[in-house]
């Protein structure tokens, strides 16, 4: 497992295969590289040889290989962290279960689900209630337990969109009982639906690959409209209610700048935006592989320590 690499390991093993550059370095030697993952981590390659070379080149998504190399420093990185030099790159036994190669957050999913189905029950405005309880059913709550709530940075493992939910409808409940004289009900809604448009900008199949929908649209965008369609047709709740609860979703990044279309102007839209950040920012400490290390992360771009 990648998790388990140590310098001068060998390697043979099946992984998911995300190319990033095909070039030529300043001695006209080609080269491939990427991040190689599988359940367990992700680590970057580079490969100098002609043949596997060209079959990564061929490789226009991420896509299961298995790779033969050797752990070696990274000297091409100012962290001088692990890296695979690739010497051999074929095709995985076609009977391979493939989900070893989704990564797992080490969380459990059973829990999250009656977490999120027990914060569903607490909303008392029965507009609101029905509303969520309407949206996260069927194929939608399906998806919603088992996506990924990223491709590479926060919760991008498999039922990361479950954990991030739950764990932030947590923070800004505890944030809007403390703060005071705020619509609970609106936060909690907010919050479980804040990125319910994630289950069709990203898949969840394997190499977590945007979607077209996604890449056109955006997840902001996406559950926005999906909310504000369901929410018509509930009559508890008045066009002021959708409004708000509207804004929440379309704020929750905070500022145009980090990606919504509009900033925050409200109390509840500003609980849920910030236990949203916190939430994402705090699982990069979760995802931190050894104790007692710096590790540089790209998310936030400064070094983080885990004691």
């Amino acid at each position: 497992m990648i998790k388990d690499l140590q310098l001068g390991n060998a390697m043979e093993q099946p992984c998911l295969v995300r190319l990033q550059k095909i070039g030529t370095s300043s001695n006209g030697k080609a080269y491939a590289k990427g991040v190689l993952e599988d359940n367990s981590g992700s680590v970057p390659f580079i490969c100098f040889e002609a043949g596997p070379i060209s079959r990564l080149r061929s490789l226009t998504a991420p896509s299961p290989c298995q790779i033969s190399g050797k752990v070696d420093i990274n000297k091409y990185s100012n962290q001088m962290g692990l890296q695979v030099i690739v010497h051999e790159v074929a095709s995985v036994s076609p009977d391979m279960d493939l989900s070893v190669l989704l990564p797992s957050g080490n969380i459990d999913l059973d829990q999250l689900t009656l977490e999120l189905k027990t914060w569903m029950r607490r909303i008392q405005h029965p507009g609101l209630e029905k509303l969520v309880h309407t949206i996260l059913s069927g194929d939608t709550l399906t998806r919603f337990l088992r996506n990924p709530a990223g491709t590479r940075l926060h919760h991008a493992y498999v039922g990361g969109l479950l954990h991030h939910t739950v764990s932030m409808t947590k923070l800004a409940a505890a944030m809007g009982s403390t703060i005071g004289d705020v619509d609970m009900d609106l936060i909690i809604a907010g919050a479980l639906l804040h990125d319910v448009g994630k289950i069709r900008e990203i898949s969840g199949e394997i190499g977590f690959p945007y979607t077209t929908e996604g890449r056109l649209m955006g997840h902001i965008s996406i559950g926005a409209m999906a909310v504000d369609r369901a929410a018509r047709k509930i009559p508890e709740i008045s066009p002021e209610l959708r409004q708000k609860l509207l804004h929440i979703l379309l704020s929750h990044h905070g500022d145009q700048e980090k990606g919504s279309p509009v900033p925050c102007a409200t109390k509840e839209a500003f609980i849920v935006h910030y236990a949203d950040e916190v939430d994402s920012v705090m699982n990069q400490f979760h995802q931190k592989e050894r104790p007692d290390s710096w590790e540089f992360d790209k998310m936030l771009q400064r070094y983080l320590y885990k004691a």
